[in-house]
């Protein structure tokens, strides 16, 4: 009881507030998490699952980073939230779609970290984002370069360094740290550049070279604005716009196109302005390097060009159908948004099969399943959130292999959708027998080999190839 006490009272502010804390952890959740956001500027924050694997083997290191960083006095809070099992309204806030997912929240606003699960890796990553990231150019030379070197640069025109608008600014850059924030307080470049004292202007290399920042500055406002403008509305897909796409869960329009299709480009770009607050678009030409990790997260078992394809989350991945052009595509993003069409289910490439366990994927499992002439116990897995027993279910399969009236198959979920199958806890089975596949028998008993088989018994009448096994397999 004293423990528990403790344990919720630790967090107490000095607003406060209380937050319970894990050791040297912050635990936030959906109830906790703005008012952590608005008393902490910056907090370094865990996304994990308790059934994870890989958040079981990381949660020692990350422990004992906390405790360095409250040792060492840094101005960062480390916390972690349950997104896995409950909390779900941070999960879709950040799009975070894996467990572990680490993200540093600057006033609320994320910075996804990439590096390896070590406490030298998080320190260095922290460090360098809560780096001073503004550079002063107050010499119009120093201007003239620090515009030529940079592809997209902001540049404030301030009246003097005591301007508290500035650390707002250097805020955001924080923020943003691949784009150059400078500022100057250089009454020429005022003059050269034609524009007024407290004007902010991104300088860019594509469609409109330059953008002017013509609200006020408040740091939601500013960083709306980059959003909006820091990246083309239209371009070809690199490792920039694709980790911006699928690590960060951006909505993304996704162009498959060749040579003898280059005429659905300018459909798009016509498209593409008047959707970017919402929506990216890119296309991957057809000897795009990157165009098998592109497929792998649509689910693309062979891409086709031209075609189209609406990414909204991991989970909901739309198909094109029909001639692309701007009426169509504008009407299909519509009607997916508004949930008036399906989504493409997933599917894993059909695989050759190896094992004694028959290999399921999205767009077999009618063929093999439902449409089986043989009993088929299927296992229902997902190796995402590491459920799945697949070794004791392999033995089972040997051990069986010679029976004429059963096949064990297996199909892993977080790869492959199936429609009208609820699985509750996994790994899952259910029994399907010829002409009842409707109606599959659940086992509901712990997985072990033995309960397995003895449910096997109970619901299909094996028999055997060769006589000599058609027997009592008690020794299982």
């Amino acid at each position: 009881m004293l423990k528990f006490l403790i344990f919720c009272l630790i967090g107490l502010s000095v607003f406060g507030y209380t937050f319970p804390y894990d050791g040297d952890v912050l635990v936030l959740n959906d109830n906790n998490i703005n008012a952590a956001i608005k008393q902490y500027d910056y907090l370094l924050v865990e996304f994990y699952a308790t059934w994870c694997g890989h958040c079981k083997q990381f949660a020692p290191e990350y422990s004992q980073f906390a405790t360095q960083v409250k040792d060492a006095g840094q101005p960062f809070i480390v916390a972690k939230l349950n997104g896995g099992d409950q909390e779900k309204q941070a999960m879709n806030r950040y799009k975070v779609s894996s467990f572990p997912t680490i993200i540093l929240l600057i006033k609320g606003h994320a910075v996804p970290y990439n590096g390896d699960r070590s406490a030298n890796g998080l320190m260095n990553f922290v460090t360098q984002a809560l780096e001073d990231k503004l550079v002063r150019i107050d010499e119009i030379d120093d201007v003239y370069k620090f515009l030529s070197d940079n592809n997209l640069s902001l540049l404030y025109f301030i009246k003097d360094l005591q301007q508290p608008e500035l650390q707002i600014y250097s805020l955001a850059a924080k923020i943003f740290p691949n784009l150059k924030f400078g500022y100057t307080t250089s009454a020429y470049a005022r003059k050269l550049y034609d524009v007024d004292e407290g004007q902010i202007v991104l300088f860019r290399t594509f469609e409109e070279r330059r953008k002017e920042f013509t609200d006020q500055l408040t740091l939601e406002k500013l960083t709306n604005f980059l959003y909006e403008n820091s990246t083309p509305s239209f371009e070809e897909l690199d490792n920039k716009s694709y980790a911006s796409i699928f690590n960060k869960n951006t909505p993304a329009l996704i162009l498959f196109w060749n040579q003898q299709s280059q005429e659905t480009k300018d459909v798009l770009k016509l498209i593409a302005p008047n959707i970017k607050k919402r929506i990216t678009v890119v296309s991957v030409y057809s000897d795009n390097y990157m165009v098998n990790q592109v497929t792998s997260h649509l689910f693309i078992n062979t891409p086709t060009f031209p075609s189209l394809y609406y990414y909204k989350t991991t989970n909901e991945v739309y198909k094109f159908q029909g001639q692309i052009t701007v009426e169509n595509v504008m009407r299909f993003v519509h009607e997916a948004n508004n949930g008036k069409i399906k989504r493409k289910q997933k599917s894993q490439p059909i695989p050759n099969q190896t094992s004694n366990v028959l290999k399921v994927v999205g767009d077999t499992f009618d063929e093999l399943v439902l449409n089986s002439k043989k009993n088929i116990l299927v296992q229902f897995c997902q190796t995402s959130n590491s459920k799945c027993y697949e070794p004791e279910f392999e033995d089972l399969a040997e051990e069986l292999k010679k029976n004429d009236n059963l096949v064990l198959g297996q199909i892993d979920l977080s790869y492959n959708d199936l429609d009208n199958v609820n699985i509750e806890n996994y790994p899952g089975f259910k029994l399907y027998i010829p002409k009842v596949t409707s109606n599959p028998i659940n086992f509901d008993q712990e997985f072990s080999k033995e309960n397995l088989y003895e449910f096997i018994k109970q619901n299909v009448q094996l028999t055997y190839r060769d006589k000599e096994q058609n027997k009592n397999k008690s020794d299982l």
